[in-house]
């Protein structure tokens, strides 16, 4: 919520507080050994307080501490951050009358059992807790900045899911979606939580301090996906169609889920693999041709099975005029899952990427696994917008 909140409304109504060294949590009980309750408002038992008093206090040694040393967030004359605990329906961060960073986290949840209830709490605590941190660099006041960093603010608050509640699977609510829609824009609005897992992925590759480098030290003028290219250590491409280039986002955050050994296995046993766009097997798929689009910083998965020994066979990648966007990337998945890349070659046309199959060696393989990806970033370049949304290419399988 980016609008400021009256906080005096709800303090009149929340009698009971529980301090920390950080925090002041108020709130109240739904059913009081005296007095009226506040039914949905009101929490059951202190339970829930205490663990939202926990996980905020360990979220603030966490931030504090390094790599991230962020300075304390604003705070009021008491020098703590309030939280608010009533039926809110869904956690928040928000700011009062005085533009200071507040909490508001919610009375109750729908989890079916304590131990799911007090998971989501702690999750949540730490997730709103980050954004009060966050709150330092960009306020939420200053809606043109917040919007533009939103998702990458989201995903730093997942990522702290992970790292302070460690050994809690509730953070996985929010990212199903990102199992099933590769082909969802990395900054997209709707998919904002989705970032998560590519601050996982970002901060396991460059580290944590990487990560929090990007919200700190962008400028003032500059978007996220400006910022991760500028602070790409020296040598390294964060984004890049030329095959020649591993670069970060697509030859690392877009191949490397696809293997379970690699990355996130928990998340993947909960939900499955990441959704596969289409499914050939040879010899059969001779000929087939299969058109897709894609948008910027997005995938799609093409998955080949062998159906006899025969693997004589060329995968052309069609890019078309979005040769400066789209890359193509195949590797072989051993039966153990494992991977072994695969040559990419410009058989003379600039738009065609093919992959020859004709040395494979059958008897290990599983099936071979074609990535397609568009590294254009859909931001503003010399004032003005260069758009990579929609970008059309085929894949054809052909004999040799």
């Amino acid at each position: 919520m980016y609008l400021p909140i009256n906080i005096d409304e709800i303090v009149g109504r929340l009698a009971l507080t529980e301090g920390s060294d950080h925090f002041i949590v108020h709130y109240e009980l739904r059913n009081p050994t005296s007095g009226r309750g506040l039914g949905p408002h009101g929490v059951r038992d202190r339970s829930l307080i205490d663990t939202y008093v926990c996980y905020l206090e360990r979220l603030y040694q966490t931030m504090t501490s390094s790599p991230w040393n962020r300075d304390p967030p604003i705070v009021g004359k008491d020098g703590k951050t309030h939280v608010y605990v009533f039926n809110s329906g869904y956690p928040l961060t928000t700011y009062d009358l005085d533009n200071v960073p507040c909490i508001v986290l919610p009375s109750r949840n729908n989890e079916p059992t304590v131990k799911g209830e007090l998971n989501r709490a702690a999750s949540e605590a730490v997730h709103e807790a980050t954004h009060v941190f966050n709150f330092t660099k960009r306020p939420l006041y200053d809606k043109f900045n917040a919007t533009r960093w939103e998702w990458y603010d989201e995903g730093l608050a997942v990522l702290m899911e992970m790292r302070v509640a460690k050994g809690n699977p509730d953070h996985q609510r929010l990212l199903m979606d990102w199992i099933d829609n590769p082909e969802m824009s990395l900054d997209h609005p709707a998919g904002k939580y989705l970032a998560g897992m590519f601050m996982y992925y970002v901060a396991s590759k460059l580290g944590e301090e990487f990560v929090n480098d990007v919200w700190l030290n962008s400028y003032p003028d500059e978007e996220p996906l400006e910022a991760l290219e500028r602070l790409t250590p020296e040598g390294q491409k964060f984004f890049c169609s030329d095959l020649t280039v591993s670069d970060i986002f697509s030859s690392g955050y877009a191949i490397d889920p696809y293997f379970l050994k690699d990355h996130a296995v928990e998340l993947f046993t909960r939900f499955g693999d990441r959704a596969v766009a289409e499914s050939l097997w040879l010899p059969d798929a001779d000929g087939v041709k299969i058109k897709d689009h894609l948008d910027h910083l997005s995938c799609r998965y093409y998955r080949i099975f062998l159906r006899d020994s025969s693997a004589d066979f060329t995968v052309n990648v069609d890019v078309g005029d979005a040769a400066r966007f789209l890359k193509a990337e195949a590797a072989v998945v051993t039966n153990n899952k494992s991977r072994i890349m695969l040559d990419p070659v410009r058989p003379g046309n600039n738009g065609t990427i093919s992959f020859n199959m004709s040395s494979l060696e059958i008897s290990d393989i599983d099936h071979i696994v074609l990535v397609v990806s568009n590294c254009g970033t859909n931001r503003p370049v010399n004032g003005k917008l260069v758009d990579h949304d929609g970008c059309e290419f085929s894949v054809t399988v052909k004999a040799n």
